[in-house]
């Protein structure tokens, strides 16, 4: 499945709505958010400057059902190095669409990305949390999951086209797998069917000289970090481990120490 570079948001009409929905903290209280920790929820407040805000919202999905897929995709943040340590700067927003909100803020095309978004929807988002955030979609009818290469400090969408996976653990991984790309790692699967990623830090390197001035510090004969063949789609490419959620997240079980690094300055 290839996946764009570049996700173009474009307005859907000129004229401004009036948006029915609201923004919700993802937890009980004002102010609170939380993480997931083997199905128990545990409170815990937000920093006064939260480094990254999350909205959830569905297309074509009852609200019961987006509720639990949300708190399966929270579950897998809340468990994965390093967000797992940083839940508390971590803000977590949901928002609720009726059918005809989501018919007016999303429109299906052909191609990719898969949809357009009415640009007073992400205005209005923006308004309400004054700071960058992504804006997951779960799409419930649909096969095509895509995120733009972004950085943590710009605003860019998440798509997950649900009909992609058979299992709530692929779903929450392929959430993982976008989310980083929407945090700025590049695609590190080998083949040619992986995702259009020119190389670039802090995964994907061109040369075997760019490789060790990203990730050299964290290379050993006998470690998990490494120089291996292939990623971005080009065998030429070199990434920085066999498998992690930005090659085969179905296989892997994190992000590798590379990417994890990366992660966590988010934070600091």
């Amino acid at each position: 499945m290839k996946r764009s570079i570049f996700l173009i948001l474009i307005s859907l009409c000129l004229t401004s709505p009036c948006w029915a929905y609201t923004i919700e903290h993802f937890g009980t209280n004002s102010g609170d958010t939380y993480q997931i920790q083997r199905a128990d929820l545990v409170h815990v407040p937000i920093l006064s400057d939260p480094r990254l805000a999350i909205v959830f919202c569905a297309l074509h999905e009852d609200k019961h059902t987006f509720l639990n897929e949300t708190h399966i995709l929270v579950d897998r943040l809340a468990a994965t190095a390093p967000f797992s340590s940083h839940m508390q700067a971590i803000d977590l927003y949901r928002i609720v669409l009726s059918p005809e909100e989501v018919d007016t803020i999303f429109k299906l095309v052909p191609g990719l990305p898969p949809m357009k978004v009415h640009r007073d929807f992400l205005d209005r988002i923006a308004s309400e949390l004054k700071r960058p955030f992504k804006l997951v979609i779960t799409d419930a009818t649909g096969g095509t999951s895509i995120a733009e290469l972004s950085t943590p400090q710009a605003m860019s969408l998440v798509i997950l086209g649900r009909n992609r996976y058979r299992s709530a653990a692929g779903f929450s991984k392929g959430f993982m797998h976008e989310l980083g790309h929407a945090l700025g790692l590049r695609d590190e699967r080998p083949d040619s069917n992986g995702a259009i990623s020119p190389p670039g830090p802090p995964n994907c390197a061109a040369t075997r000289e760019d490789a060790k001035a990203w990730w050299g510090d964290l290379a050993s004969p006998n470690g998990r970090v490494g120089y291996i063949e292939g990623c971005g789609g080009n065998m030429n490419y070199t990434r920085p481990t066999i498998a992690s959620y930005m090659n085969d997240p179905d296989k892997a079980g994190d992000f590798g120490p590379v990417n994890e690094r990366y992660l966590s300055r988010i934070f600091h």
